[in-house]
């Protein structure tokens, strides 16, 4: 208050994330630190499988309990010695459906991961993964009395592998497990998440 007019600050008001954007931010952040200038870069367009999965809400048809198909992409920078990281986008249609009760459902991830990995002259290159980034999870049923739209942030670990058959041209199988940090509403989301891809090497 100052000769006596009160003054208010006006603070922006705080929204809840939501939408894919922000995950796509989280998900491409570790790309923002300069990679070596030998350091190799992998595209792999992903085709992956969800099972075992915990919903952490009421899942009117049982569908967290089957497995759900699903497609992304992962882009990584690779060295030539051990360490990689990692950049991935994947969405699962339908995560959450497989009843009458549920209209609508769906998992979109965004990850940024740290890759170790075996030296880059192996045939078959395996490695490890642990990743951070964003959740969104939806799911709507039919009477829209139990709706879920919400976005978590997540941590992952994973294993896998790439097989190059050609200098460029290789095969990359994974298995990640997948957990959000906080509560969707009754419990955390998590999920096993098998995916595989032709992969690209620039």
């Amino acid at each position: 208050r100052r000769d006596g007019v009160a003054v208010r600050a006006h603070l922006p008001r705080i929204v809840p994330v939501r939408g894919a954007t922000p995950a796509i931010l989280i998900a491409l952040m570790m790309f923002a630190v300069a990679a070596p200038a030998h350091a190799q870069t992998v595209v792999t367009p992903l085709v992956s499988a969800n099972f075992k999965t915990s919903p952490g809400f009421i899942d009117l048809d049982d569908g967290a309990s089957g497995t759900h198909a699903g497609f992304g992409v992962a882009v990584s920078q690779l060295t030539a010695g051990w360490l990689g990281v990692e950049g991935a986008v994947m969405l699962t249609p339908s995560m959450f459906s497989g009843g009458d009760l549920v209209e609508s459902s769906r998992l979109l991830t965004a990850m940024g991961s740290l890759l170790v990995t075996g030296p880059a002259r192996w045939r078959v290159r395996p490695y490890a993964s642990i990743g951070v980034g964003l959740a969104q999870i939806e799911s709507d049923d039919v009477a829209h009395l139990f709706v879920v739209d919400s976005s978590h942030l997540a941590a992952s670990i994973g294993a896998g592998a790439w097989t190059w058959f050609t200098p460029r041209i290789g095969l990359r199988t994974s298995i990640d497990f997948l957990r959000t940090v906080s509560e969707v509403q009754s419990g955390t989301f998590e999920t096993l998440q098998w995916s595989g891809g032709v992969s690209i090497r620039f």
